[in-house]
């Protein structure tokens, strides 16, 4: 089946379908990185977009001096 460009999926959904956890969804939305939007039929209910999902599972390039994704600190 094809995703509905802006398709809102709830947090729940979002764990089955991308295997993580309810806390790693929750710690993405406090830091800004995944927007959460408002059910209209059940204000409780919090949706986040699956483009949005897709984009954070995306393979990104780590720097290989420290495996972390960052430069490695340079000494003085």
């Amino acid at each position: 089946m094809a995703e509905r460009h802006g398709e809102l999926i709830t947090l729940g959904e979002a764990q089955e379908r991308f295997g993580v956890s309810r806390f790693k969804l929750t710690q993405l939305v406090r830091d800004g990185a995944l927007p959460v939007f408002q059910s209209e039929l059940d204000r409780r209910e919090k949706l986040v977009r699956v483009v949005d999902l897709e984009r954070l599972a995306q393979p990104r390039a780590i720097n290989a001096e420290d495996g972390r994704g960052k430069p490695a600190p340079v000494a003085a």
